[in-house]
């Protein structure tokens, strides 16, 4: 009985590790609001710029700064509001439910891909805003 159990033991320890790496690797990397003004400046928000620059991400770039600076506006507002306000979603996060807009694509594999992340709770109202490392 005991070797069961430390069988067990062994197989959810295991487990819970597996998952953990996993969510890390679906999460990535945060970029700090200091280093997002040093990489793309400070441009100020400009809601019609940033939704009618859907495919040029270095528009939305120098917007972000500004945006996370001012994020406090945004609490609350729920993600439908959000895409209504900022254009259709360009990244992808965990799902297609939090609004992400890429801000630079990777062009090699050795550059990586950032997105400006519109965090949600299960209501679906945005918790905060942060710039994301985006897989691949």
């Amino acid at each position: 009985m005991k070797k069961i159990l430390t069988k067990f033991v062994s197989a959810a320890v295991a487990l819970a590790i597996v998952i953990a790496v996993s969510w890390y690797a679906i999460r990535g990397d945060f970029m700090r609001v200091s280093k997002v003004c040093q990489r793309w400046g400070e441009q100020p928000l400009d809601i019609v710029a940033f939704k009618s620059s859907e495919n040029d991400e270095s528009v939305r770039a120098r917007m972000a700064y500004s945006l996370l600076k001012h994020q406090d506006e945004y609490i609350g507002m729920h993600r439908l509001e959000v895409l209504s306000q900022f254009g259709n979603a360009t990244g992808y996060y965990y799902s297609e439910l939090p609004p992400t807009y890429l801000i630079e694509t990777a062009r090699t594999r050795d550059q990586d891909s950032w997105q400006i992340l519109f965090r949600i709770n299960k209501s679906g109202e945005v918790t905060e805003i942060v710039v994301h490392k985006n897989c691949c």
